[in-house]
């Protein structure tokens, strides 16, 4: 059992798009369980929740060719208990029981409080972008944490120098470096004023998934963009993050960062423990589980829009880049034979295009949001 991941969504094996498919069909089979969150599929609507639509369609942008969002849920799946045997075999049953049991509050223990189950298991070891501080333990609270609950909790504008974007891994790892300093330099200020302990993340960039391995996935290559909490790391696979259909539009990766960061800001701030050991009392994959696991990644699309928009405020973007932001956010979530863990694309925008809109953490506040709000 690992520790849960949140982000996006993976393409197919080797990192290249799964083939096309009209729409978001259903699956032929059970839906495949993976880290990330859904591929784009652009629907024709803005507008965050309680807000008039601006009005403009997503023109030029239309439906790439070969996605489909393959979402996995941020916890883990749970174990069945073994088979009941009809006769005989009572003391082999009893052992069974007992190792399950064990197993169980293991589970429970490291999904709540980010044992690493998975430690000592090799793989890839990731960089440090900053030298991690240790801090006080945050609040394990959801809707009335301290970060939520600041009516003026706003990020300040300030210019960033980005790297330059490039697909080569030492670029790619010089591009997300320097996102990650303007998006320290705009988060830390705002937990410290909520007295909200803070450590930077870990940055893992590597060109492909092979030879990873994480607390959060283990040794499988089947992953994404995403922040593992076990180890406060942001794994970037340069081959999962379709460059061959963004291209050189490097905002879209720029903001698929921002969303992984700001399931750090989640973690950092108390959020994710609470959500996490929320969802494993509610069962992972019950209807409860899945709304907890959609508050967490809508709440991750909100704190997304409010650094794209104060980094337009600050000129580090421009208009035309926000909108190409905004165009993706819209295009990302749950299609239909999902498991429902991230929200539907329309959510996905609204929650993105209040957090640029409004940039207030209490208006990114999703655990006090309706259940309408977050399906």
């Amino acid at each position: 059992m690992t520790q849960p991941p949140y982000g996006y969504g993976p393409t197919g094996p080797g990192g290249r798009p799964i083939p096309p498919r009209p729409g978001y069909g259903a699956p032929q089979g059970p839906p495949s369980y993976r880290p990330g969150y859904g591929a784009p599929g652009y629907p024709p609507q803005y507008g965050h929740p309680g807000y008039q639509q601006p009005g403009y369609p997503p023109a030029g942008y239309g439906q790439p060719q070969g996605y489909r969002p393959p979402p996995m849920p941020y916890g883990p799946p749970g174990r069945q208990p073994p088979p009941r045997r009809k006769r005989g075999g009572g003391f082999t049953a009893f052992l069974l029981v007992v190792l399950f049991l064990v197993v169980g509050g293991l589970v429970r223990y490291g999904v709540r409080h980010g044992f690493d189950l998975e430690a000592g298991t090799g793989g890839l070891a990731p960089s440090f972008t900053f030298t991690p501080t240790s801090g006080a333990a945050a609040p394990a609270e959801t809707g009335t944490n301290p970060l939520l609950t600041d009516s003026n909790g706003a990020l300040v504008p300030a210019s960033c120098d980005y790297a330059p974007w490039g697909t080569a891994e030492a670029k790619a790892r010089a591009f997300f470096e320097s996102a990650a300093r303007c998006l320290e330099s705009a988060w830390k200020p705002l937990l410290e004023k909520n007295q909200l302990p803070y450590q930077s993340p870990a940055l893992s960039v590597t060109a492909t998934t092979d030879g990873i391995t994480t607390p959060c996935t283990g040794s499988t290559s089947n992953f994404a963009a995403f922040y593992c909490a076990a180890n406060k790391t942001i794994y970037m696979p340069i081959s999962q993050l379709q460059t061959d259909i963004f291209k050189d539009n490097w905002v879209v990766y720029l903001s698929v960062f921002a969303h992984e960061f700001g399931h750090h800001v989640q973690a950092q701030s108390g959020i994710l423990k609470k959500a996490n050991s929320d969802r494993v009392d509610a069962g992972v994959r019950s209807a409860k589980g899945l709304e907890l696991s959609r508050r967490v990644e809508l709440q991750a699309n909100c704190f997304d829009g409010m650094y794209i928009g104060v980094s337009n405020k600050a000129g580090s973007l421009s208009a035309g880049q926000v909108t190409v932001a905004k165009r993706d956010a819209y295009g990302r979530g749950d299609g239909p034979g999902d498991m429902r863990d991230h929200g539907s694309s329309q959510h996905g925008g609204e929650w993105f295009e209040l957090g640029l809109d409004r940039n207030r953490t209490a208006q990114c506040n999703t655990f006090t949001a309706s259940a309408s709000d977050v399906s």
